[in-house]
């Protein structure tokens, strides 16, 4: 099968997972499942911006959420989840064109695009534009205008997947939040700061911070393991809180990491000079990329272990990429 024909296939289970998730979320579409995780909204957004290029109405919904809930995200976790300039300059025209529509000082862009004279496509088909967005022009961008279609509404706190929003409502937006989210949903029974600032996405030094608060609020528990300060957050009275039982808590998923492994694994597969690339230069681009996600992929519990052989690069790829879609619960079938 041709690098193009797996591209497609996985920009399609891709997409299909994307809109499960916002449709439990509040974005205007039907879910097909109920997700077991507690999804991490900024992640989410920053994956979105890029799969939904293949698909304008899904880019074009969750901009619309985004009007609309606007206040429940973090735009310092944003900035956060980059993995290189495509996201950069995706962020920024999202927040340009929320910002237009909702003077905030905190949705503005304080960084400057390094060329934005050159326009280039925000999604994959269609014709020519005619008339440009402005914001998003301004970030780099052609699309056509736009317009939100007000449909979004906001999050139900009380489902699985919208646990980060419930929190923030409780703690509010910041590393707070997301220490108690990670903490309540994980399997491991103590959780030391550099964890947490992997897994949050804010400095080890304000995670250390908020914990160090919220031990002596007595809602989290620290402990002492081998010289290393470790945290653990008692389910029962946080359950009590949140109105469920502590085996009805979400289950954790690194989001972050994985969110990222699967957009540099899209972005490879979407390079057109793969298809004319002899095999051992494939292979070895195929390595490559193996290699720079292999770290992400560790934390969040996917170990990659290359063979020696380079024949077997692309076979380890695709079994990389059957293991990601497994742990998002990516529907294998989606066209």
């Amino acid at each position: 099968m041709e690098i193009s024909t797996h591209s497609r296939r996985l920009s399609d289970q891709l997409l299909a997972f994307a809109w499960d998730e916002w449709a439990q979320m509040g974005l205007f579409a039907a879910p097909h499942r109920r997700s077991p995780w507690a999804q991490d909204p900024e992640a989410l957004v920053v994956f979105t911006l890029e799969v939904a290029r293949a698909d304008a109405r899904l880019f074009d919904e969750m901009m619309d959420w985004l009007l609309v809930n606007e206040s429940l995200l973090s735009v310092r976790r944003l900035r956060a989840m980059y993995i290189d300039e495509t996201d950069r300059a995706l962020v920024a025209a999202m927040l340009g064109w929320l910002a237009h529509r909702r003077p905030r000082a905190r949705l503005r862009n304080r960084e400057s695009m390094s060329d934005t004279t050159t326009l280039q496509p925000l999604f994959g088909s269609g014709g020519p534009v005619s008339k440009a967005d402005k914001d998003f022009a301004a970030a780099g961008w052609t699309r056509p205008p736009l317009t939100p279609s007000h449909k979004s509404s906001q999050p139900d706190p009380m489902t699985p997947i919208n646990l980060a929003f419930r929190l923030r409502q409780i703690l509010g937006v910041g590393v707070r939040a997301e220490a108690v989210r990670v903490l309540l949903t994980t399997d491991a029974p103590r959780v030391n700061a550099q964890t947490l600032a992997r897994s949050t996405g804010y400095a080890k030094r304000n995670v250390h911070e908020a914990l160090t608060g919220l031990s002596k609020a007595g809602v989290v528990s620290a402990f002492t393991v081998a010289g290393e300060q470790r945290y653990k957050a008692d389910r029962s009275p946080w359950a009590a809180l949140l109105g469920c039982q502590s085996d009805e808590l979400p289950t954790h998923r690194d989001w972050p990491q994985l969110l990222g492994a699967l957009r540099r694994i899209l972005r490879w597969s979407e390079q057109p000079e793969l298809e004319t690339m002899s095999d051992y230069l494939r292979a070895s681009s195929a390595r490559d990329l193996l290699e720079t996600i292999r770290p992400d992929l560790a934390f969040a519990g996917i170990p990659v272990d290359l063979s020696p052989s380079p024949e077997n690069t692309l076979g380890e790829l695709a079994e990389i990429i059957e293991r990601l879609l497994t742990t998002i619960g990516a529907d294998p079938r989606a066209r």
